[in-house]
């Protein structure tokens, strides 16, 4: 049995190195860049005007208006004291002209424009290059792309970007004593809560799963469901049947396929009969123990980290925050804890509220928590007021949890 801090570090060890691709510029909305973009244009590219107004020259009241510049045109129009041109937001400044006037500050009166308030210089008017200067950096290799890179993007001209491919997902569930949760349990019975669990923890992560299924406690079952998976994606992630009963056969299938186990088991609760291995091509393979919140707790810590750093991003580590504690924790020494609370903010602290349960297989106590505190092994008590570590999950606070 080994900590939880060494078995994150051989899971994030064997993470697969990042692959790059080449997607839409319209579909890349998630991934992570893995190339620096540059604009091959000044942004803006000319001068151009902010608002809908009038282009004149100097400070004079009044002026004689020519032709209208719409957006999208080029004016041959030279702009001189005493003679204004009416100008549409984003349409290029014609020559001469050194402000832009608001619409509101003026009156019309025979085609002449009086100005009740002259601006100063360069009011109103985005100067060429002001933004950005041809050549020049306008996302980083590393970013993760949300909707405002990609309006960056196609305004330095990429139709076509390169990031890091996501991370494809096989998941499943094993027991014999497992039913789809539609169905109604028979003595002995329990519906699937772990399948769509798994499911509802990876689509905030926008990874996709290539399949999840169910099998039931039978080790050719296992075994010829577990060598497709492997082969139908990135990573393979099994609930249940890692623990040493006589029906869990996960360990000994996993073996029979050549699948090295790095560990069996680590020093925490919940999610102490945690194993990870990899297979010969270096896919990595988790398997979690049955409870769901130990399912929960696994996903949090060791899952969702290894494909953030498969998938190129530059944020995988849990962010550590440190909070105050509102009611005493009572544990047994030789295994850290994962204390599932709610995190809320009381004046410039944090404060971690527990719930009155805290069973592995009682996922109604995770209902209103938002975080995972974390108690070390060799501490027992834990009083009112006194500090923890804790991190986000990451179904409620998405990249603010990561570091």
């Amino acid at each position: 049995m080994i900590s939880y801090k060494d078995a994150l570090k051989i899971v994030l060890m064997n993470a697969p190195e990042p692959i790059s691709v080449k997607v839409r510029l319209v579909e890349a909305v998630g991934y992570v860049l893995t190339e620096d973009v540059h604009s091959d244009i000044d942004m803006p590219p000319f001068d151009r005007s902010a608002m809908d107004g009038f282009a004149v020259c100097g400070a004079e009241h009044t002026h004689e208006l020519l032709d209208e510049i719409p957006a999208g045109s080029v004016s041959e129009l030279i702009i001189t004291p005493g003679i204004a041109a009416p100008i549409m937001t984003g349409a290029p400044v014609p020559e001469g002209a050194d402000r832009v006037v608001k619409v509101e500050n003026t009156e019309i009166e025979y085609s002449i424009l009086y100005i009740r308030d002259i601006p100063e210089k360069g009011a109103n008017i985005c100067l060429q290059g002001e933004d950005i200067k041809a050549g020049h950096m306008v996302l980083e290799h590393g970013t993760r792309l949300a909707h405002q890179h990609i309006g960056i993007a196609a305004m330095a001209g990429k139709g076509i970007l390169e990031v890091y491919r996501k991370p494809s997902i096989a998941l499943l569930t094993t027991g014999a004593e497992v039913i789809p949760s539609t169905s109604r349990p028979a003595p002995g019975m329990i519906r699937n809560a772990n399948l769509p669990l798994m499911c509802a923890q990876i689509s905030p992560t926008e990874f996709p799963i290539k399949v999840s299924t169910h099998v039931t406690d039978d080790p050719d079952s296992i075994k010829a469901t577990v060598s497709q998976l492997i082969d139908a994606a990135d990573v393979l992630i099994i609930a249940g049947g890692v623990s040493k009963g006589t029906r869990d056969y996960v360990p000994s299938v996993l073996d029979s396929l050549n699948v090295r186990l790095h560990f069996r088991s680590v020093a925490q609760k919940p999610g102490k009969p945690l194993l990870f291995g990899t297979t010969l091509e270096g896919k990595p393979v988790f398997g979690l123990p049955g409870n769901p919140v130990s399912v929960m707790v696994s996903m949090e810590e060791y899952v969702i980290p290894m494909l953030r750093k498969m998938a190129g991003f530059k944020g995988f580590h849990k962010r550590t925050y440190h909070g105050r504690l509102t009611t005493a924790v009572r544990k047994k020494a030789g295994c850290m804890n994962f204390l599932r609370v709610l995190a809320y903010r009381e004046g410039d602290d944090w404060r971690l509220h527990v719930p009155g349960t805290s069973g592995s297989g009682d996922l109604m106590s995770t209902a209103n928590v938002n975080a995972l505190a974390i108690v070390a092994a060799d501490v027992t008590s834990v009083e009112p007021g006194e500090t923890l570590p804790f991190n986000f999950m990451f179904s409620t606070a998405g990249e603010m949890s990561f570091a």
